[in-house]
């Protein structure tokens, strides 16, 4: 990764606090890095107001975000896990979802049921979900040491998507447009895949009141996003191939 913190830190400490497994702390009047525990999201990176962090080789002069429009809500699309408290009215819901009718799907059959969780229901899922995480995924433990809700990150709403059968891709399609239009809102949101990984324990699924043959497909968190980052996210050159 070659994680790298130039002189141009001010030390504000606002990289380790929008990690979300803790892997950086201030030592000395130094950002250090704990490898173990970082995922390489890069939100530090993109978070820093200097520009001080350099990953991958990239630094504050090569991710920049571009003029051209989409390309620039595609950068500015980030996993957001700082949200306001306030809840988001359903009916503002409802105008962000209708960007789904307009998604591609399968020959047409736009099988997908969508479900909004309420932040009460979230909040009878979340001991649940750790409980199974806690000892199936290994940085859930770091996770639950910096963070009160590490499943859904202080986020006002999920949205589910329930497919009968085998899951198809339209769900996620549908969501993914879902997550581009609601960031122009200043929505921000983030894959829940710890709910959809633990959405066949039985628990989970009377909560979510699944019936016989339904299944989890994605899962989206989303609320009125409390962060504003500076630049896109370090990433590595795409690979590409030519056949």
């Amino acid at each position: 990764m070659n994680f790298k913190v130039s002189s141009d830190c001010v030390q504000c400490e606002q990289c380790v606090q929008i990690c979300q497994c803790g892997s950086l702390k201030l030592v000395d009047s130094e950002i250090k890095l704990d490898s173990t525990a970082c995922i390489k999201c890069g939100q530090c990176f993109a978070m820093c107001p200097t520009g001080a962090i350099s990953m991958y080789g990239n630094d504050s002069s090569t991710e920049q975000y571009s003029s051209d429009p989409l390309l620039k809500a595609i950068q500015e699309r980030r996993s957001i896990r700082s949200f306001k408290p306030e809840a988001i009215p359903q009916s503002k819901i409802i105008e962000l979802m209708q960007v789904i009718k307009y998604a591609p799907s399968g020959t047409n059959q736009r099988n997908a049921d969508y479900v909004v969780l309420s932040r009460q229901t979230m909040d009878t899922l979340s001991p649940i979900m750790t409980q199974v995480l806690v000892h199936t995924y290994p940085k859930m433990q770091s996770m639950l040491e910096h963070s009160k809700d590490p499943c859904f990150r202080g986020a006002t709403h999920v949205i589910v998507a329930i497919q009968k059968g085998e899951i198809l891709d339209d769900a996620i399609i549908a969501l993914s447009e879902f997550e581009l239009f609601a960031q122009q809102n200043n929505v921000g949101t983030f894959w829940c895949g710890f709910l959809k990984y633990t959405s066949a324990v039985p628990a989970i699924r009377e909560v979510l009141q699944l019936k016989e043959g339904e299944n989890v497909a994605a899962a989206l968190a989303f609320g009125w996003a409390d962060v504003k980052f500076a630049r896109p996210a370090a990433r590595q050159p795409v690979n590409v191939r030519f056949m």
